[in-house]
């Protein structure tokens, strides 16, 4: 039989004839298709069609149709130009020494060689068989479908008419919104450009443009380069193959792989629910992770460099990822290891952070605050991270940071040696954390507080500093509050409230009366950070977070209230003794709502009633606004400024301000 004449085969490379066999069993073995063109003996025009082959013992075998193809009817007007089969990496193509076409089968017999194909440029992945339901939308209008096969540089769909639709509604000039749904379940969404392909089929060329999945930012978290690299292994949610790239760099929000550009699967907007980051000590983390953008590698055109965002990560996972991106920038650099108490604790004698007078006030609560320390420092919990700077074992520099509240973190315990670098890199360290954590889980981790003495020049500068800088109370703010010692000072003097006054559980409209009062004269973000905003005030998730972790973490809202009228708001707060050294956790907070000395009587009163009850006389009593104790011709221990950030709003401006000191 006269073959058909091959036109544009790019002689690149070969197989002989047992090397064909191999990959047609191969073929057989995947039940994946080989391709067959069939060229019009009159007209010179020419069909591809998919069938899949039987298992390959000498020259001569068959193939079944696809029977997702339409065969035509007059085969006999057909001959068979080539045979192609994909070898893995590449396509090698050969023409059958002898055929026969019929409506189910092709028989064939197979010549002594294959010539490397230039067909096909880019692998497809056949997706028929994996019925993977899709919807195309263009102009308010929505067709249903299934995958019949992919790639990155085109997506074969086959589409319904149902419900009365028309392709002809379908206009290949404009862009549509192709949405894919294995099981129903969406791991891609991104505009395509349309090629109608007849019959209800469509070629779709996938928009590559980068997709962010968060907010472009001035600060981004820094990619380290690790040896050895981690693996990233996923089963892609669309062919079903299982993967594993190598990762080239990796950040705490994410990371990049390369893929080998002719059979590049990966495309901007692609959802990986079962990622995982493997890493040679056998640790690996799972995440769910999304492709956020797709270039051509400029050191090898060969491949193409793939982003990944992390999108959700457990949070001790996170942890372990932050670390080990830490240590390869610096290997002095810890987060939430594990450390003994006892060296943390001289690490506080020896640089003065434990200075005597606060020793002499906690000394007696040491076994007390032993057990807390061994909970945060040696069990590791969810309400608590450490940033520790450390050379041969030596603790050089700590910060802290503990939720306190459903949506705040408080940054406490930052201490240094004479080591300027220690201690600006623990604060760069908590600092990144933070915003790593916003972008992840920003319902839990919304504002960033810490309490400062105003005579603390560190805290003065590079927080203080940062504030006067920004001067935008939305994004940051400074309050001040003063601090009296132990409760026990105003039970020795206080009276029975007279029948004016009442204590009672705080109420929604109360903590709204001061939300107003607040905003109105201070207009910063204290009662937002400090969880006194109506909706939610009461809720008592983070106690049952701390409950499970080993710890107590309590707090109730009181109102004393005159003739009915909310006077001031008093939040009681029970911890594990220690979690602050300065017991901040553990203090009743007075929260004037109107600044009358006359009420300090009755504020006093109602201040020795909640100690009583709740056996907190030893504990501190802070009073805001700051100046409403001199304004009573009384006297302050200590006074405190709470600087608050609101991460969202601030984050940009605090992380410049930070790198110009914590490079």
């Amino acid at each position: 039989m006269t073959q058909p004449q091959q036109k544009n085969i790019t002689h690149l490379g070969s197989l002989r004839r047992n090397q064909i066999y191999n990959r047609l069993n191969a073929l057989h073995y995947q039940s994946a298709p080989l391709l067959v063109c069939l060229q019009h003996k009159t007209h010179d025009h020419c069909i591809y069609l998919k069938a899949h082959p039987e298992p390959v013992a000498d020259e001569n075998t068959k193939a079944t149709w696809d029977q997702n193809e339409t065969i035509p009817e007059n085969l006999s007007a057909f001959a068979v130009a080539k045979i192609i089969i994909d070898s893995g990496r590449d396509n090698y193509e050969f023409t059958p020494v002898e055929f026969h076409l019929g409506a189910e089968e092709l028989h064939f017999s197979i010549p002594e060689d294959a010539v490397k194909s230039g067909f096909r440029k880019q692998h497809r992945f056949p997706c028929a068989d994996r019925n993977i339901l899709l919807t195309l939308t263009q102009n308010a209008i929505v067709f249903k479908g299934r995958l019949l096969d992919y790639s990155a540089s085109g997506i074969l769909v086959d589409l319904n008419g149902e419900d009365d639709l028309s392709f002809a509604w379908l206009n290949k000039n404009l862009p549509a919104m192709l949405t894919v749904l294995p099981d129903n379940d969406p791991v891609y969404t991104g505009q395509v450009s349309l090629t109608p392909r007849g019959d209800g089929q469509y070629l779709l060329l996938p928009n590559l443009d980068p997709t962010p999945r968060y907010m472009s930012k001035q600060f981004r978290t820094h990619r380290q380069e690790l040896v050895p690299s981690p693996d990233l292994r996923f089963t892609h949610p669309v062919t079903g193959k299982k993967y594993s790239l190598k990762i080239c760099d990796l950040s705490s929000l994410g990371f990049s792989v390369d893929e080998e550009t002719t059979r590049a699967s990966l495309i901007p907007g692609l959802l990986i629910r079962n990622a995982k980051i493997s890493f040679a000590n056998n640790l690996v983390l799972p995440c769910i992770a999304q492709v956020v953008y797709f270039r051509h590698s400029k050191e090898n055109p060969k491949s193409i460099h793939i982003g990944f965002a992390i999108l959700r990560i457990d949070s001790k996972d996170h942890l372990r990822l932050i670390n080990m991106v830490q240590q390869a920038r610096d290997p002095r650099a810890y987060v939430s290891n594990q450390i003994d108490p006892a060296d943390l604790f001289d690490f506080f004698f020896e640089t003065g952070f434990l200075y005597p007078k606060k020793y002499v006030e906690i000394a007696s609560k040491r076994e007390e605050i032993s057990k807390s320390y061994l909970t945060l420092y040696e069990k590791g919990v969810d309400v608590s991270r450490h940033f520790v700077y450390q050379s041969f074992g030596q603790i050089l520099g700590h910060f802290s940071t503990l939720r306190v509240y459903r949506n705040t973190w408080l940054n406490q315990h930052h201490a240094a040696l004479n080591d300027q670098r220690a201690g600006l890199r623990v604060v760069r360290a908590v600092s990144e954390y933070m915003n790593d954590s916003y972008q992840l889980n920003p319902k839990s981790t919304k504002y960033i507080i810490g309490y400062y003495q105003k005579t603390n020049r560190f805290p003065k500068k590079y927080f203080g500093g940062y504030v006067d800088g920004v001067n935008d109370p939305k994004q940051t703010s400074l309050d001040s509050f003063s601090y009296v010692k132990e409760a026990r000072r105003f039970a020795e003097s206080s009276t029975e409230l007279s029948c004016d006054w009442t204590l009672e559980t705080a109420t929604a409209s109360d903590i709204g009366e001061f939300y107003q009062y607040y905003k109105a004269t201070f207009g910063g973000l204290l009662p937002d950070a400090l969880d006194m905003v109506p909706d939610g005030f009461d809720d008592q998730t983070l106690a049952e977070t701390f409950q499970v972790n080993g710890l107590i973490r309590q707090r109730e809202l009181h109102v004393l209230r005159y003739q009915g009228l909310p006077k001031s708001l008093i939040d009681v707060q029970s911890s594990d003794f220690g979690l602050n050294l300065s017991e901040i956790t553990n203090s009743i907070s007075v929260f004037m709502i109107e600044l009358n000395p006359e009420y300090f009587d009755s504020v006093c009163s109602a201040v020795a009633n909640l100690a009583l009850n709740h056996k907190k006389l030893s504990d501190p009593v802070m009073f805001f606004p700051n100046n409403y104790l001199s304004l009573c011709g009384r006297k302050a221990d200590k006074e405190y400024i709470l600087w608050a950030l609101d991460i969202a709003q601030g984050v940009e401006s605090y992380m410049t301000w930070m790198n110009r000191y914590c490079r």
